[in-house]
């Protein structure tokens, strides 16, 4: 009798998101497993869509590839949370896991990706490719927090590979290209010029026409108010600015990096 092969999970969410009658509703979802999308909540009876992103199988594994498409249409204000962090399991054929993430928003829209960990297991391969696109009305906060693996177990980057690609246009224009590929067993991840002995990389993009509104110094005084970390803004252009921390400790990134999330919200 032939042994059963491994099947690999191909997850797939597609959301798509309109104000009807002053609320955003969530007005079509695909959902193929392990992906799948909360119902929309709403806070204080505010008019924005509150969306849970779920993956049911607990993690990915070497093959698995998930996809996941957003789009806003004009005026609609939508928040998406992932469930929990996202695990990458080990690869033991080498194959790579991979996850593709497309988002559009249109005339007006505002967009909130609040920021959760991807941690890769030891001997895990993981690439994610992140591409959106938005108009110079629209509003983008996207947070992101990448670990060195399973500290707790004692895992400190001996994954395989993980390559993140994201790519921001507005108008069409190809604003922010950030792109990294760390193979920890062929780079010296902690030395000066990488990651300088930290452990945990949390990024902050935030567009929007209101970003003149907000103070560089002021948010560069706040990103270094906690100095167990190392933290920077840059402008990118006159509507877009991005925050990146490097940081011992998952506890405090992930403090600091919602603090100025919740913040910078409160401003655009």
């Amino acid at each position: 009798m032939l042994s059963q092969g491994k099947v690999n999970h191909y997850g797939k969410l597609e959301m798509a998101f309109e104000l009807r009658r002053g609320y955003t509703r969530l007005v079509h979802v695909y959902q193929q497993p392990p992906l799948k999308a909360s119902r929309e909540l709403y806070a204080d009876n505010k008019p924005t869509a509150t969306v849970f992103i779920m993956e049911s199988s607990g993690g990915m594994v070497a093959g698995d590839k998930n996809e996941i498409s957003v789009k806003l249409a004009p005026e609609s204000q939508v928040k998406l949370k992932q469930q929990s962090a996202l695990k990458i399991y080990p690869s033991h054929t080498g194959e790579l896991c991979t996850q593709e993430i497309t988002v559009d928003i249109a005339e007006g829209a505002r967009l909130e990706w609040l920021p959760e960990v991807t941690i890769p297991f030891e001997r895990a391969k993981f690439q994610v490719n992140t591409t959106i696109r938005m108009t110079a009305s629209s509003t983008l906060i996207w947070g992101e927090i990448i670990a060195p693996g399973r500290e707790m177990r004692g895992e400190i980057f001996d994954y395989q590979s993980f390559q993140s690609k994201y790519k921001l246009y507005v108008e069409e224009s190809l604003i922010a290209f950030d792109s990294f590929h760390f193979k920890p067993q062929e780079m010296n991840l902690p030395a000066i010029g990488l990651l300088d002995n930290a452990r945990y990389i949390g990024s902050l993009w935030i567009v929007s026409p209101l970003v003149q509104k907000l103070d560089i110094r002021e948010l560069q005084e706040m990103m270094q108010a906690e100095t167990s970390l190392q933290a920077s803004v840059t402008k990118l252009t006159d509507h877009a600015i991005h925050c990146r921390w490097l940081s011992k400790e998952q506890r405090i990134l992930h403090k600091e990096i919602n603090r100025l999330f919740e913040h910078v919200a409160t401003l655009l």
